[in-house]
């Protein structure tokens, strides 16, 4: 009995220092969200109880007398069991590497213990070829890469907990169609990065017909003590496979003939649209590409971006509509 019990002790305050925060301070009933969030019923005192003992031997900071928040001292080191390996450290140090440009600043402000231990763990490994992994490898893009829009990192903080613990959001924003701020009761159902770009996949209210809002535009959000009401049946992964993001054009997929220069149409056997397209020779030298496809704002920029090196043949709305886009840009240039 006594064995179960200590083993219940310990289980659950390791769950309170993996949910511990580093930047803003979080009350008991922060903690006792999270706990029955995976599956623990715990009271108020035990969790306060727990927090006082875990500041006892690790070093997290509360409100001292009031004792009402809590969080990871600010240059506290990462807290992880097991120990970070040197292939987990080298893992760590290529997100930072490789992944900076691609999320918010905010995100990296979770992950900066876990950079410094890798940086640790790594100038101990006496083997040079895992140390200097890093120099070896190299990432570029082809595509002008803008930099992410900033985001308040107290909005992403409140983002990401209402996510965690399921709970509803009260945000203000601003639209990009207008300069209107606009405010609303939200139920936080995925975060979406699209380029450099976080979106925040929700609900309003009660409502069940889903929305996008780009994280930059969020002026505040503050969790409210409400369970996220989730549509039935809604999926993340079939919501971004369904097109959501997509921009449609028109309706439904369409059958896309282009005649493209040879040399570009090597690209496109390389890395193919569709596993079920084809590319047969043309009289002209050049080579048609038949593929099903949606027909989503991106792909009218993916074909503009080809310039005089694509003929958009069929369907001829397409045609007609890439050509009164190319009429117009010459236009502008004469």
């Amino acid at each position: 009995m006594g064995s179960n019990k200590s083993h219940e002790t310990l289980m659950r305050q390791w769950l309170l220092s993996n949910r511990m925060p580093r930047r803003r301070k979080k009350g008991t009933k922060h903690f006792q969200d999270a706990l029955r969030g995976m599956g623990l019923d715990v009271s108020l005192r035990t969790i306060q109880r727990d927090l006082k003992e875990l500041s006892r031997h690790f070093p997290i900071i509360s409100d001292e007398e009031r004792i009402s928040g809590w969080k990871w001292a600010e240059d506290a080191p990462s807290f992880d069991i097991p120990g970070m390996d040197p292939q987990a450290a080298l893992a760590f140090k290529m997100i930072d590497l490789h992944l900076n440009k691609m999320l918010p600043r905010t995100c990296f402000d979770f992950l900066r213990p876990y950079s410094r231990r890798a940086d640790e763990v790594l100038q101990k490994v006496e083997k040079g070829g895992l140390r200097r992994w890093p120099e070896k490898i190299a990432r570029l893009s082809r595509h002008l890469t803008l930099p992410p829009p900033e985001v308040d990192r107290l909005i992403m903080g409140a983002v990401y907990e209402a996510l965690l613990i399921e709970k509803q959001l009260e945000i203000s924003y601003r639209n990009r169609s207008d300069e209107e701020i606009r405010a609303g009761v939200i139920n936080p159902l995925g975060l979406v990065f699209v380029d450099n770009v976080a979106y925040l996949v929700c609900t309003f209210w009660q409502y069940h017909d889903i929305r996008q809002i780009a994280l930059h535009r969020i002026l505040s959000a503050t969790i409210i003590d409400e369970p996220c009401c989730r549509p039935p049946q809604f999926n993340l992964q079939d919501y971004i496979a369904a097109g959501s993001f997509d921009f449609p054009a028109g309706s439904g997929t369409i059958e896309l003939h282009c005649l493209f220069d040879a040399y570009v149409a090597k690209h496109l056997a390389e890395a193919p649209l569709s596993p079920a397209q084809s590319i047969t020779p043309a009289a002209d030298g050049r080579v048609m590409l038949a593929v099903r496809i949606e027909n989503t704002a991106h792909l009218k920029w993916w074909l503009l971006g080809f310039g005089d090196q694509v003929e958009v043949v069929a369907p001829e709305d397409l045609r007609r509509e890439i050509r009164q886009i190319l009429e117009a840009a010459v236009s502008r240039y004469q």
